[in-house]
């Protein structure tokens, strides 16, 4: 893979919507110096200082003009607003561009024509309508061309609202990005908020009534009561109790069977934004097979939120005679390495409890992870 596709690979989606965006915007801005050196061939007169000039000063223009563009799009989503200096100083080398240009008209419809295309996403709706009005008007009048003004109006018009659009699709994107996160996070944090609502509620009464037990037996024998050693029969039966309690609690929390953890990881990706796909039924297999795989979805899931930019995810699950094999496989491997976390390390231990194996792999920027385990008779 090229650099720029390890570099775009690496993107979010988001960023990638980003790029696609504005990337064509500043390209716009940039084209600002070709336009006058066209200006500057097809003049009569042979290239003086003041063409030379005019150059120089329409390279400067687009330089500030990209500056101000970029800040104009940051402003719009949000952050700091625009220096006046930088539009002053815009609008300068604007004024002196068109005053040293061999054909004012031309050159104030191409420094024109930039400036207001930069200033687009701060710029009130009424106003740029406005700019752009006045500046068909002066290049109509410098030029002694009505022609000219009338397509000056048209083709910054209609650049002014393919950036205005752009800007607004930007931001739209970058709102869906971010609510998408929150969506992810809610549920994560929703699935923890159940498991510890459970735990309590299975482990804090009697916890509880170990702490009161133990106390009474202390008490019991500070006074030499026999009756402390059964009280203390009666904390270790509860403690072993809780024991119990707590494995069902965990060992529940997860150990559904393995349709209904697909169905909760289909939903879970889904409000995150990445589109989800299950393949193959895993109802009829045993209950430990089922719980091990359960698993193995329950961690893959927690990966692709969590560690990649994925917009695809694909669940694969395939049982015979001779092995029974869960696949996952996301498109968001990014800078992802084949070093491996805690989680799949416990996976791992936790099939080999099964006589199960794990594997990773990453052909072609895709992550895969899959969990094989002795078929089914």
């Amino acid at each position: 893979m090229t650099p720029v596709g390890r570099w775009w690979s690496d993107l979010s989606r988001a960023e990638r919507f980003d790029v696609s965006l504005r990337w064509p915007l500043y390209a716009l801005i940039v084209v600002e110096p070709l336009l006058a050196l066209l200006l500057l061939l097809s003049a009569a007169e042979p290239a003086g200082l003041r063409m030379i000039g005019f150059l120089v000063l329409a390279v400067a223009h687009a330089v500030v003009g990209l500056l101000l563009l970029r800040a104009g799009i940051a402003a719009y989503l949000g952050g700091a607003p625009l220096s006046r200096r930088m539009v002053a100083l815009g609008a300068g080398l604007g004024v002196l561009g068109v005053l040293v240009s061999p054909d004012r008209a031309l050159g104030l419809a191409v420094m024109g024509g930039a400036l207001t295309l930069a200033l687009t996403p701060v710029v009130w709706l009424s106003a740029l309508f406005g700019l752009v009005v006045v500046g068909a008007g002066l290049v109509g009048l410098l030029g002694g061309d009505v022609a000219g003004g009338f397509s000056y109006l048209y083709g910054v018009a209609l650049l002014t609202f393919t950036c205005r659009i752009s800007v607004w699709m930007l931001k739209l994107g970058w709102e869906i990005d971010k609510s998408r996160e929150v969506s992810a996070q809610l549920a994560v944090a929703q699935e923890r908020l159940r498991f510890a609502r459970d735990l309590h509620d299975a482990l804090g009464r009697n916890l509880s009534l170990v702490a009161v037990q133990s106390e009474l037996a202390a008490r019991l024998a500070e006074r030499g009561d026999a009756s402390a050693a059964d009280q203390m029969l009666d904390v270790r039966r509860i403690a072993h109790e809780s024991l119990r309690e707590m494995r069902a609690v965990v060992g529940g929390y997860r150990a559904t069977d393995l349709g209904t953890e697909l169905a909760g990881a289909q939903s879970v990706l889904r409000s995150a934004g990445i589109t989800c796909r299950v393949i193959g039924d895993g109802s009829t297999l045993p209950p430990a097979t089922q719980t091990a795989l359960a698993w193995v979805v329950l961690e893959a899931t927690t990966n692709v939120l969590r560690h990649s930019q994925a917009t695809t995810c694909k669940i694969e699950l395939e049982a015979d005679k001779e092995a029974v094999v869960l696949r996952v496989s996301n498109d968001g491997v990014g800078q992802a390495s084949t070093a491996e976390g805690t989680g799949l390390v416990g996976l791992r231990e936790r099939l080999a409890g099964v006589a199960g194996t794990l594997t990773v792999d990453m052909p072609s920027g895709w992550f895969v992870l899959q969990a094989r385990l002795p078929g089914v008779a």
